[in-house]
Parts: C-alpha cells; structure tokens; sequence
C-alpha cells in the first residue's frame, strides 16, 4: 500500500471524527524524506514551513499523516518564533518535526490546540470577552469544548447561534478588538472538530496579537499611537515628495534604489524624531521590549503545548524497512 494512501485509515461510511491518523505512514523513512525536504528548503510566504516538509502545496496531510490544520500551527509557530530573532523558522520547523513520533495518531492535537487557544487562562483569546453577549457566549463555548474533548455526545442543536451586536464603543482601538473578538468567537462557535484551515489560521493570529496587546494601557495609550501615526504620516507623504512614488515590484534595480535611498532617510527621521519627542519614544521602547516578552512567552507556550501533545499521542506500530503496509 503507497505512503500517500496509508497515512489516514477510515472505516467507509464513517464521519471524519471516526477516522484515525497515522503520522508518516507509519515508516521511519517516511519521517526522514520529511525532514531532507526541510532541511534544504528556502522558507518564505510563498514557501511554508509544511509545505516544504511534504514537499508541495496540498500534499500535507498525504506525506506527514496527520490534519491539515496542523499545517496552520506549525507554520504560524515557526514564522512566530523567527520573527523572536532567536532561531529561523526553518530551524523551528525542523525541531517540531522532529519531535512527532512515527506511527502516531495525531488527530486531535490540532483541536486541543485550538481548545488552548480559546480557553487557557493565561493565553486564551475568551479572557478578553469581559462584555455580553461575548462573556456569555465564550463560557457556552468553554463548556461545550471541555464536553467534545471528554468523548461526549453532544447535539447540534447544543451550539449556540450567535447573533452578532455593535460592540460598545470604548476607544477606537478597543472597538476594533471587541469587533475582532465578535467576528473570531462567531465563526468558531462549532465543534473543535469542526476547524477547518482558514478558522484555525484566524484562531492562530488572534490569540498571538491579543497575548502581545496584554497590558498596553501601562505602556502605551491610543494618544500615544495616534501621534507616532501623525509623525510617521508625515515623513511618508515627505519621503514621497523627496523619492518619488514607489517604483512597481517589475523596476527590479529602481525598486532596490528606491528602498536603499528610503531606509536612509527613515534612519535620519528617527534619529530627528528621538531627539524631538523624547518622551515619546523612551515610552515607546519601553512599549516595544514588554511586548516583545510577551510575544516570547506566548511562543515559549505554544511550542511547549504542541510539543507535549505530540509525545502524548496514541501511536500505532511502526513498520520496520521492507514491511509492506496493509
């Protein structure tokens, strides 16, 4: 039996929940092809980290084994991780590969995960509904999870129908967020089961930006941002007049002028900027490194989880080299 028809086995007629996963078909090999891939891969927004290790686009679940919204955490972890300045996402990636087990059934880490997501204490997205109908439809939805991740029955008619409100207005960055929060908590208002790709890569974002947006307020107020905007505004429409507009992605060499010419000028700016708005800065700074902890400690979670997900996995035998899947 080939590798990509043996990495998911499901009895017919049976809904998805029912079948199982089998991390790299079972073969060791399998693993090892994977990892190669990653190894020599060039990384980039049109080059995932999962798509590399399965070596093209949509082949994820066939030659890893296991769902495609697993492809989603690995790859926002790895770019989170880099974007940390301490490893590379090709690194990153190649260690969590690294980590999944041969032969493991790997099904419903993506949904743990996506229940840690929504419902941990320190990192989950719901302890920022602190307004109804929010609160109300984010401990419904606590509830039903911890029920689905028990092995429970639950009827369809259980989930909620949640019917969207004009969130009050608080400040502007706050409405944005109580909107944001609104729109994710509506579409995720389903059996985790249910995630599909897009759902899980919205879920992915929002809880990294909410954990990097915990105490802000201390650091750094919607006034403060709106006149860094100003002062930004202002050089960009300047940078303009000076440059010219942006050459377009085609102008390969004016385009590299252009930039080079641009970073000098902003470099310039800041350096302006940081001697006339002091203050301004120095909170900004001060802004910029808690969030950069925050980030760092979010990401530090995330892998751990994942990584304790994958050694916690039911697993299967694994096939010695020559045994032939059946």
């Amino acid at each position: 039996m080939g590798e990509r028809n043996s990495s998911r086995m499901a009895s017919p007629g049976k809904q998805a929940i029912a079948s199982s996963w089998i991390s790299f078909a079972a073969d060791p090999a399998q693993k090892e092809r994977c990892l190669a891939r990653l190894r020599g891969a060039e990384l980039g927004p049109d080059n995932q980290p999962s798509d590399c290790a399965a070596g093209g686009k949509q082949r994820f679940s066939d030659e890893l084994g296991m769902p495609e919204t697993l492809a989603v955490v690995i790859d926002v972890l790895c770019w989170l991780r880099q974007s940390e300045g301490k490893i590379s996402a090709r690194k990153q990636a190649i260690d969590l590969i690294e980590a999944i087990p041969v032969g493991a059934d790997l099904g419903t880490v993506s949904q743990r995960y996506a229940h840690w997501l929504l419902h941990d204490a320190q990192w989950g997205i719901a302890q920022y509904c602190t307004t109804e109908p929010l609160r109300s439809l984010s401990a419904r939805l606590r509830a039903l999870h911890d029920k689905e991740l028990a092995g429970l029955a639950i009827d369809d008619s259980e989930w909620p129908a949640f019917e969207q409100v004009t969130s009050t207005d608080t400040g502007a960055a706050d409405a944005a967020d109580d909107q944001h929060m609104e729109d994710l908590l509506a579409s995720l208002a389903v059996p985790l089961r249910r995630i599909d790709v897009e759902q899980m890569g919205r879920l992915c974002g929002a809880a990294a930006y909410f954990a990097g947006e915990k105490a802000r307020s201390d650091y750094w107020t919607d006034s403060e941002q709106r006149q860094m905007d100003d002062l930004y505004g202002a050089f960009c429409v300047s940078t303009e007049q000076t440059l010219g507009p942006r050459p377009p992605p085609q102008q390969t060499a004016e385009l590299k002028d252009w930039i080079r010419q641009e970073q000098a000028l902003d470099a310039a700016w800041e350096k302006q900027m940081r001697q006339q708005q002091l203050q301004l800065w120095r909170r900004w700074d001060a802004w910029g490194k808690k969030q950069a902890a925050l980030y760092a400690a979010f990401n530090g979670s995330a892998v751990d989880l994942i990584l304790s997900l994958f050694k916690r996995a039911p697993r299967r035998d694994v096939f010695a080299p020559g045994q032939q899947l059946h």
